[in-house]
């Protein structure tokens, strides 16, 4: 192969991309694996945390914030998953992290999110594993026995997405953390 190629195109011209699968992998390599750890989003640059010895991953005792792999979009930007654990709001990545200057108050990851379709309470199953773990009582168990999130008490730490037995819940972020 001689210098100067520019194999990026040569991967475009083979027809990678041209493929369901290839454009797939594309979009999952630019869509963040998650939302930024709390106190960190929005207060650091990006290109900082890209360019950093990642303190605040030794520094979460819930072992859930991750680093973007090196061939994905983000790369060496922090994420939290939720597959993992949930945030409590210790604060400890940002006391870990250089250049946070102040941790304000408990802030707002994102809500949770139930896809009805697969959670056992929607679908007549007695459950509330989700429900046991939520410190801020948004999951809330409805007359019929189902879940319902109250938005409004939801801040998104991710708790309950782990004790879900079928993997129903997510965490819809704001748009901050994208």
């Amino acid at each position: 192969m001689s210098a100067g190629v520019d194999t990026s195109r040569r991967f475009f011209l083979r027809g990678a991309v041209l493929t369901r699968e290839g454009r797939e992998e594309a979009i999952r390599r630019q869509r963040p694996l998650g939302p930024r750890p709390p106190w960190l989003d929005g207060r650091i640059d990006p290109a900082y945390c890209a360019a950093c010895d990642p303190a605040c991953v030794s520094a979460c005792e819930q072992h859930i914030i991750r680093i973007h792999p090196s061939d994905h979009h983000q790369a060496g930007l922090p994420w939290l998953d939720f597959t993992a654990g949930g945030c409590t709001f210790c604060a400890d990545c940002a006391r870990a992290c250089p250049r946070v200057e102040r941790i304000v108050d408990t802030p707002q990851i994102g809500t949770a999110q139930i896809d009805t379709g697969r959670c056992l309470a929607w679908n007549d199953v007695i459950c509330l594993s989700c429900a046991g773990v939520c410190r801020e009582r948004a999951l809330r168990k409805e007359r019929s026995r189902r879940v319902t999130v109250d938005t409004l008490s939801c801040t998104g730490c991710g708790q309950c997405v782990s004790k879900c037995p079928v993997m129903a819940l997510t965490i819809t972020w704001k748009t901050g953390s994208e």
